[in-house]
Protein backbone atom coordinates (compact mmCIF):
# COMPACT_ATOMS: atom_id res chain seq x y z
CA UNK A 1 0.00 0.00 0.00
CA UNK A 2 1.37 3.36 -0.91
CA UNK A 3 2.19 5.72 1.90
CA UNK A 4 -0.53 8.28 2.58
CA UNK A 5 0.71 11.78 1.94
CA UNK A 6 -0.82 15.10 1.00
CA UNK A 7 -2.32 15.20 -2.44
CA UNK A 8 -1.31 18.86 -2.93
CA UNK A 9 0.04 18.36 -5.76
CA UNK A 10 1.83 17.02 -2.66
CA UNK A 11 2.65 13.83 -4.36
CA UNK A 12 6.24 13.93 -5.46
CA UNK A 13 6.24 13.28 -9.17
CA UNK A 14 9.02 11.07 -10.49
CA UNK A 15 10.77 13.03 -13.20
CA UNK A 16 11.27 11.13 -16.38
CA UNK A 17 14.99 11.18 -16.94
CA UNK A 18 15.74 7.68 -18.16
CA UNK A 19 15.90 7.47 -21.92
CA UNK A 20 15.39 4.24 -23.79
CA UNK A 21 16.15 5.44 -27.29
CA UNK A 22 18.41 3.18 -29.31
CA UNK A 23 18.79 2.55 -33.04
CA UNK A 24 15.53 1.03 -34.24
CA UNK A 25 11.92 2.13 -33.94
CA UNK A 26 8.39 0.88 -34.53
CA UNK A 27 7.52 1.27 -38.20
CA UNK A 28 4.03 2.78 -38.27
CA UNK A 29 2.04 2.30 -41.47
CA UNK A 30 0.24 5.26 -43.04
CA UNK A 31 -2.79 3.89 -44.93
CA UNK A 32 -6.59 4.23 -44.83
CA UNK A 33 -8.10 2.14 -42.02
CA UNK A 34 -9.85 -0.22 -44.42
CA UNK A 35 -6.52 -1.06 -46.03
CA UNK A 36 -4.92 -1.57 -42.62
CA UNK A 37 -7.56 -4.18 -41.73
CA UNK A 38 -7.13 -5.84 -45.12
CA UNK A 39 -3.38 -6.07 -44.55
CA UNK A 40 -3.97 -7.52 -41.07
CA UNK A 41 -6.18 -10.19 -42.58
CA UNK A 42 -3.70 -11.00 -45.35
CA UNK A 43 -0.84 -11.35 -42.85
CA UNK A 44 -2.99 -12.91 -40.11
CA UNK A 45 -1.90 -10.31 -37.55
CA UNK A 46 -3.48 -8.00 -35.01
CA UNK A 47 -3.34 -4.25 -35.55
CA UNK A 48 -1.56 -2.25 -32.87
CA UNK A 49 -3.06 1.24 -32.79
CA UNK A 50 -1.32 4.02 -30.89
CA UNK A 51 -4.19 6.46 -30.33
CA UNK A 52 -2.65 9.81 -29.40
CA UNK A 53 -3.30 13.55 -29.30
CA UNK A 54 -0.80 16.17 -30.40
CA UNK A 55 -0.93 17.98 -27.04
CA UNK A 56 -0.42 14.81 -24.94
CA UNK A 57 2.90 14.88 -23.07
CA UNK A 58 2.98 11.16 -22.18
CA UNK A 59 2.24 10.35 -25.83
CA UNK A 60 5.28 12.33 -26.94
CA UNK A 61 7.47 10.73 -24.28
CA UNK A 62 6.36 7.25 -25.28
CA UNK A 63 6.99 7.97 -28.95
CA UNK A 64 10.49 9.25 -28.20
CA UNK A 65 11.57 6.72 -25.58
CA UNK A 66 9.55 3.52 -25.96
CA UNK A 67 8.74 3.20 -29.64
CA UNK A 68 12.46 3.79 -30.35
CA UNK A 69 13.60 1.01 -28.03
CA UNK A 70 15.22 -1.84 -29.97
CA UNK A 71 13.44 -4.66 -28.12
CA UNK A 72 10.02 -3.01 -28.35
CA UNK A 73 10.55 -2.07 -32.01
CA UNK A 74 11.70 -5.56 -33.03
CA UNK A 75 8.80 -7.24 -31.24
CA UNK A 76 6.05 -4.95 -32.51
CA UNK A 77 7.38 -4.74 -36.08
CA UNK A 78 7.50 -8.52 -36.40
CA UNK A 79 4.25 -9.26 -34.55
CA UNK A 80 1.68 -6.56 -35.38
CA UNK A 81 0.51 -4.19 -38.09
CA UNK A 82 1.45 -0.94 -36.37
CA UNK A 83 -0.50 2.31 -36.79
CA UNK A 84 -0.18 5.64 -34.97
CA UNK A 85 -3.05 8.12 -35.39
CA UNK A 86 -3.89 11.54 -34.00
CA UNK A 87 -7.43 11.07 -32.65
CA UNK A 88 -8.28 14.69 -33.33
CA UNK A 89 -7.49 14.72 -37.04
CA UNK A 90 -8.76 13.02 -40.19
CA UNK A 91 -9.69 9.36 -39.88
CA UNK A 92 -8.54 9.45 -36.27
CA UNK A 93 -11.73 11.30 -35.34
CA UNK A 94 -13.87 8.50 -36.76
CA UNK A 95 -11.83 5.82 -34.99
CA UNK A 96 -11.91 7.79 -31.75
CA UNK A 97 -15.70 7.63 -31.80
CA UNK A 98 -15.81 4.02 -33.00
CA UNK A 99 -13.49 2.76 -30.26
CA UNK A 100 -14.63 5.27 -27.61
CA UNK A 101 -11.15 6.64 -26.97
CA UNK A 102 -11.41 9.05 -24.04
CA UNK A 103 -7.88 9.17 -22.67
CA UNK A 104 -4.42 9.60 -24.15
CA UNK A 105 -2.42 7.66 -24.88
CA UNK A 106 -4.73 4.70 -25.50
CA UNK A 107 -3.06 1.59 -26.92
CA UNK A 108 -5.41 -0.71 -28.83
CA UNK A 109 -4.96 -4.19 -30.24
CA UNK A 110 -7.56 -4.83 -32.95
CA UNK A 111 -8.37 -7.99 -34.86
CA UNK A 112 -9.00 -8.38 -38.58
CA UNK A 113 -12.72 -7.71 -38.10
CA UNK A 114 -12.01 -4.37 -36.47
CA UNK A 115 -12.80 -5.57 -32.94
CA UNK A 116 -10.75 -4.57 -29.90
CA UNK A 117 -9.17 -7.63 -28.32
CA UNK A 118 -7.07 -5.74 -25.78
CA UNK A 119 -6.34 -2.20 -24.66
CA UNK A 120 -4.29 -0.20 -22.20
CA UNK A 121 -4.23 3.47 -21.26
CA UNK A 122 -1.12 5.36 -20.25
CA UNK A 123 2.60 5.42 -20.94
CA UNK A 124 4.37 2.83 -18.81
CA UNK A 125 8.06 3.59 -18.21
CA UNK A 126 9.48 0.10 -18.65
CA UNK A 127 9.89 -1.20 -22.21
CA UNK A 128 9.28 -4.76 -21.03
CA UNK A 129 5.74 -3.75 -20.02
CA UNK A 130 4.89 -3.13 -23.68
CA UNK A 131 6.18 -6.51 -24.75
CA UNK A 132 4.19 -8.18 -21.97
CA UNK A 133 1.12 -6.20 -23.06
CA UNK A 134 1.53 -7.41 -26.63
CA UNK A 135 1.87 -11.02 -25.46
CA UNK A 136 -1.35 -10.71 -23.45
CA UNK A 137 -3.16 -9.25 -26.46
CA UNK A 138 -2.12 -12.29 -28.52
CA UNK A 139 -3.30 -14.76 -25.88
CA UNK A 140 -6.95 -15.70 -26.54
CA UNK A 141 -7.30 -16.82 -22.91
CA UNK A 142 -5.81 -13.72 -21.29
CA UNK A 143 -6.69 -10.66 -23.36
CA UNK A 144 -9.46 -8.23 -22.44
CA UNK A 145 -11.87 -9.54 -25.09
CA UNK A 146 -11.59 -13.04 -23.59
CA UNK A 147 -12.30 -11.75 -20.09
CA UNK A 148 -15.28 -9.75 -21.32
CA UNK A 149 -16.80 -12.87 -22.86
CA UNK A 150 -16.15 -14.96 -19.74
CA UNK A 151 -17.75 -12.29 -17.56
CA UNK A 152 -20.79 -12.07 -19.81
CA UNK A 153 -21.08 -15.86 -19.59
CA UNK A 154 -21.37 -15.55 -15.82
CA UNK A 155 -17.89 -16.40 -14.54
CA UNK A 156 -17.49 -14.84 -11.08
CA UNK A 157 -14.71 -16.66 -9.24
CA UNK A 158 -12.48 -14.56 -6.98
CA UNK A 159 -9.37 -15.13 -9.10
CA UNK A 160 -11.19 -14.34 -12.33
CA UNK A 161 -12.76 -11.13 -11.01
CA UNK A 162 -9.43 -9.94 -9.62
CA UNK A 163 -7.76 -10.39 -13.00
CA UNK A 164 -10.74 -8.95 -14.90
CA UNK A 165 -10.82 -5.83 -12.72
CA UNK A 166 -7.11 -5.34 -13.31
CA UNK A 167 -7.64 -5.51 -17.08
CA UNK A 168 -10.48 -2.99 -16.84
CA UNK A 169 -8.49 -0.64 -14.63
CA UNK A 170 -5.51 -0.70 -17.00
CA UNK A 171 -7.87 0.15 -19.86
CA UNK A 172 -9.57 2.93 -17.85
CA UNK A 173 -12.90 1.15 -18.22
CA UNK A 174 -15.31 1.80 -15.30
CA UNK A 175 -15.44 -1.09 -12.83
CA UNK A 176 -18.44 -0.02 -10.74
CA UNK A 177 -20.93 -2.42 -12.34
CA UNK A 178 -18.56 -5.39 -12.04
CA UNK A 179 -17.88 -4.55 -8.39
CA UNK A 180 -21.58 -4.32 -7.61
CA UNK A 181 -22.29 -7.69 -9.21
CA UNK A 182 -19.34 -9.34 -7.48
CA UNK A 183 -20.11 -8.04 -4.01
CA UNK A 184 -23.84 -8.77 -4.41
CA UNK A 185 -22.92 -12.43 -4.15
CA UNK A 186 -20.89 -11.99 -0.97
CA UNK A 187 -22.02 -12.22 2.65
CA UNK A 188 -20.71 -9.87 5.33
CA UNK A 189 -18.40 -12.65 6.50
CA UNK A 190 -17.03 -12.96 2.95
CA UNK A 191 -16.03 -9.27 2.94
CA UNK A 192 -13.33 -10.02 5.51
CA UNK A 193 -11.69 -12.58 3.20
CA UNK A 194 -8.36 -11.82 1.56
CA UNK A 195 -9.77 -11.83 -2.02
CA UNK A 196 -12.43 -9.27 -1.04
CA UNK A 197 -9.89 -7.18 0.84
CA UNK A 198 -7.57 -7.21 -2.17
CA UNK A 199 -10.38 -6.03 -4.45
CA UNK A 200 -11.43 -3.32 -2.00
CA UNK A 201 -7.84 -2.05 -1.75
CA UNK A 202 -7.20 -2.00 -5.50
CA UNK A 203 -10.55 -1.06 -6.98
CA UNK A 204 -13.03 0.48 -4.54
CA UNK A 205 -12.65 4.27 -4.72
CA UNK A 206 -16.10 5.64 -3.82
CA UNK A 207 -16.68 6.83 -0.25
CA UNK A 208 -20.37 6.03 -0.68
CA UNK A 209 -19.80 2.44 -1.83
CA UNK A 210 -21.35 -0.09 0.58
CA UNK A 211 -18.06 -2.00 0.77
CA UNK A 212 -16.20 1.12 1.81
CA UNK A 213 -18.79 2.01 4.42
CA UNK A 214 -18.48 -1.56 5.73
CA UNK A 215 -14.69 -1.15 5.88
CA UNK A 216 -14.99 2.06 7.92
CA UNK A 217 -17.54 0.48 10.26
CA UNK A 218 -15.29 -2.56 10.82
CA UNK A 219 -11.93 -0.80 10.69
CA UNK A 220 -10.69 -2.54 13.84
CA UNK A 221 -11.46 -6.03 12.52
CA UNK A 222 -9.83 -5.33 9.17
CA UNK A 223 -6.80 -3.86 10.93
CA UNK A 224 -6.28 -7.06 12.91
CA UNK A 225 -6.43 -9.08 9.70
CA UNK A 226 -4.45 -6.90 7.31
CA UNK A 227 -2.51 -4.38 9.37
CA UNK A 228 -3.50 -1.05 10.89
CA UNK A 229 -1.42 1.04 8.49
CA UNK A 230 -2.85 -0.62 5.38
CA UNK A 231 -6.43 -0.10 6.52
CA UNK A 232 -5.79 3.45 7.74
CA UNK A 233 -4.11 4.37 4.45
CA UNK A 234 -6.94 2.94 2.35
CA UNK A 235 -9.65 4.78 4.26
CA UNK A 236 -7.62 7.99 4.17
CA UNK A 237 -7.02 7.62 0.44
CA UNK A 238 -10.72 7.20 -0.36
CA UNK A 239 -11.85 10.12 1.79
CA UNK A 240 -9.11 12.42 0.52
CA UNK A 241 -9.72 11.51 -3.12
CA UNK A 242 -13.44 12.24 -2.71
CA UNK A 243 -12.79 15.63 -1.14
CA UNK A 244 -10.13 16.65 -3.67
CA UNK A 245 -12.33 15.61 -6.59
CA UNK A 246 -15.15 17.74 -5.15
CA UNK A 247 -12.96 20.84 -5.02
CA UNK A 248 -11.50 20.55 -8.51
CA UNK A 249 -14.35 22.62 -9.90
CA UNK A 250 -16.18 23.81 -6.78
CA UNK A 251 -15.37 26.85 -4.65
CA UNK A 252 -14.12 26.43 -1.07
CA UNK A 253 -17.57 27.48 0.13
CA UNK A 254 -19.29 24.69 -1.80
CA UNK A 255 -22.11 23.15 0.25
CA UNK A 256 -21.41 19.58 -0.88
CA UNK A 257 -17.79 19.90 0.23
CA UNK A 258 -18.94 20.91 3.69
CA UNK A 259 -21.42 18.02 3.79
CA UNK A 260 -18.69 15.56 2.82
CA UNK A 261 -16.37 16.87 5.51
CA UNK A 262 -19.12 16.58 8.10
CA UNK A 263 -19.80 12.97 7.07
CA UNK A 264 -16.12 12.10 7.38
CA UNK A 265 -15.82 13.71 10.80
CA UNK A 266 -18.89 11.82 12.00
CA UNK A 267 -17.65 8.49 10.61
CA UNK A 268 -15.57 7.73 13.67
CA UNK A 269 -12.40 7.36 11.59
CA UNK A 270 -9.45 8.45 13.72
CA UNK A 271 -7.69 9.98 10.73
CA UNK A 272 -10.64 12.21 9.78
CA UNK A 273 -9.09 15.50 10.90
CA UNK A 274 -5.83 14.69 9.10
CA UNK A 275 -7.70 13.94 5.88
CA UNK A 276 -9.64 17.20 6.09
CA UNK A 277 -6.47 19.15 6.86
CA UNK A 278 -4.79 17.70 3.78
CA UNK A 279 -7.82 18.35 1.62
CA UNK A 280 -8.21 21.96 2.78
CA UNK A 281 -4.53 22.61 2.08
CA UNK A 282 -4.92 21.14 -1.37
CA UNK A 283 -8.06 23.21 -1.95
CA UNK A 284 -6.44 26.50 -0.93
CA UNK A 285 -3.48 25.80 -3.17
CA UNK A 286 -5.74 24.83 -6.07
CA UNK A 287 -7.72 28.07 -5.72
CA UNK A 288 -4.53 30.09 -5.13
CA UNK A 289 -5.63 31.34 -1.74
CA UNK A 290 -2.07 31.65 -0.48
CA UNK A 291 -2.91 33.34 2.80
CA UNK A 292 -5.28 30.63 3.97
CA UNK A 293 -2.83 27.99 2.77
CA UNK A 294 0.01 29.57 4.75
CA UNK A 295 -2.05 30.00 7.91
CA UNK A 296 -3.40 26.46 7.83
CA UNK A 297 0.02 24.93 7.18
CA UNK A 298 1.61 27.12 9.86
CA UNK A 299 -0.85 25.94 12.50
CA UNK A 300 -1.33 22.30 11.56
CA UNK A 301 1.44 20.71 9.54
CA UNK A 302 3.59 19.58 12.45
CA UNK A 303 0.58 18.12 14.22
CA UNK A 304 -0.24 15.77 11.37
CA UNK A 305 3.07 15.29 9.53
CA UNK A 306 5.77 15.66 12.16
CA UNK A 307 7.42 12.40 11.09
CA UNK A 308 6.89 12.59 7.31
CA UNK A 309 10.11 13.98 5.88
CA UNK A 310 8.76 14.17 2.32
CA UNK A 311 5.66 16.20 3.19
CA UNK A 312 7.67 18.47 5.49
CA UNK A 313 10.12 19.19 2.68
CA UNK A 314 7.44 19.60 0.03
CA UNK A 315 5.49 22.11 2.11
CA UNK A 316 8.62 23.97 3.13
CA UNK A 317 9.51 24.43 -0.54
CA UNK A 318 5.95 25.54 -1.31
CA UNK A 319 6.04 28.18 1.42
CA UNK A 320 9.39 29.39 0.10
CA UNK A 321 7.80 29.92 -3.31
CA UNK A 322 4.84 31.79 -1.80
CA UNK A 323 6.94 34.08 0.40
CA UNK A 324 9.37 35.68 -2.01
CA UNK A 325 8.01 39.20 -1.48
CA UNK A 326 10.48 40.67 1.01
CA UNK A 327 8.30 43.74 1.48
CA UNK A 328 5.60 41.58 3.10
CA UNK A 329 6.17 41.80 6.88
CA UNK A 330 4.64 38.36 7.42
CA UNK A 331 6.94 36.55 5.01
CA UNK A 332 9.70 36.04 7.58
CA UNK A 333 7.24 34.41 10.00
CA UNK A 334 6.25 31.76 7.47
CA UNK A 335 9.80 31.28 6.18
CA UNK A 336 11.07 30.62 9.71
CA UNK A 337 8.34 28.03 10.17
CA UNK A 338 9.24 26.44 6.81
CA UNK A 339 12.87 26.28 7.90
CA UNK A 340 11.85 24.40 11.05
CA UNK A 341 9.95 21.87 8.90
CA UNK A 342 12.98 21.44 6.69
CA UNK A 343 15.32 20.93 9.64
CA UNK A 344 12.98 18.23 10.90
CA UNK A 345 12.88 16.65 7.45
CA UNK A 346 16.68 16.51 7.32
CA UNK A 347 16.77 15.12 10.85
CA UNK A 348 14.51 12.25 9.79
CA UNK A 349 16.28 11.53 6.51
CA UNK A 350 18.93 13.76 4.97
CA UNK A 351 18.49 13.77 1.19
CA UNK A 352 19.59 16.01 -1.69
CA UNK A 353 16.10 17.52 -2.01
CA UNK A 354 15.56 18.64 1.57
CA UNK A 355 19.11 19.99 1.92
CA UNK A 356 18.55 22.00 -1.27
CA UNK A 357 15.23 23.31 0.03
CA UNK A 358 16.81 24.32 3.32
CA UNK A 359 19.64 26.07 1.50
CA UNK A 360 17.11 28.04 -0.55
CA UNK A 361 15.17 29.06 2.56
CA UNK A 362 18.37 30.10 4.34
CA UNK A 363 19.27 32.28 1.39
CA UNK A 364 15.82 33.88 1.47
CA UNK A 365 16.35 34.82 5.13
CA UNK A 366 19.82 36.26 4.53
CA UNK A 367 21.92 33.39 5.93
CA UNK A 368 24.13 33.01 2.90
CA UNK A 369 27.05 31.15 4.50
CA UNK A 370 24.74 28.51 5.96
CA UNK A 371 22.90 28.32 2.63
CA UNK A 372 26.12 27.55 0.79
CA UNK A 373 26.98 24.84 3.29
CA UNK A 374 23.66 23.04 2.86
CA UNK A 375 23.73 23.42 -0.92
CA UNK A 376 27.12 21.72 -0.93
CA UNK A 377 25.61 18.93 1.15
CA UNK A 378 22.78 18.58 -1.38
CA UNK A 379 25.34 18.23 -4.18
CA UNK A 380 27.42 15.73 -2.24
CA UNK A 381 24.37 13.57 -1.45
CA UNK A 382 23.17 13.87 -5.03
CA UNK A 383 26.42 12.47 -6.36
CA UNK A 384 26.42 9.76 -3.71
CA UNK A 385 22.94 8.58 -4.70
CA UNK A 386 23.28 9.25 -8.47
CA UNK A 387 20.74 12.09 -8.42
CA UNK A 388 21.18 14.85 -11.05
CA UNK A 389 22.88 17.84 -9.43
CA UNK A 390 22.93 20.42 -12.22
CA UNK A 391 20.27 22.61 -10.61
CA UNK A 392 21.96 22.38 -7.21
CA UNK A 393 25.32 23.36 -8.70
CA UNK A 394 23.78 26.33 -10.51
CA UNK A 395 22.18 27.52 -7.29
CA UNK A 396 25.49 27.14 -5.47
CA UNK A 397 27.23 29.31 -8.08
CA UNK A 398 24.57 32.00 -7.64
CA UNK A 399 24.95 31.85 -3.85
CA UNK A 400 28.73 32.12 -4.04
CA UNK A 401 28.42 35.07 -6.44
CA UNK A 402 26.15 36.86 -3.95
CA UNK A 403 28.60 36.10 -1.14
CA UNK A 404 31.30 38.01 -2.96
Amino acid sequence: MKKFTLVLAFAIMVSITDLYSQNRSIQFIDKPWSEILAQAKAENKLVFLDAFASWCGPCKWMAANIFTNDSVADYFNSTFICVSLDMEKGEGITLRNKYQVRYFPTLLFINQDGEIVHQRVGAARNPSDYISMGAIALNPQENLQSYMKRYEAGEMSDAFIQAFLQHLAEAYIPVKTVLQKYFAGKSEADLFSRPCWSIIVKHVDDMNAPQFEFLVKHEEEFSKLYGKDSVFNKISEIYLTALVNQTRTALPTDTMYKIMKKKILESGFEGATKVIFASDLNMYQMHRDNQKFLDLAYDGLEKFYHDDYQVLNTLAAEVGQMCQDKSDPNSLKYLEKAKSWCRRSIEIKSEPANNDTYATLLLQTGQINEAISYEKTAISLGKKFSVPTDNYENRLKNMEAQQK
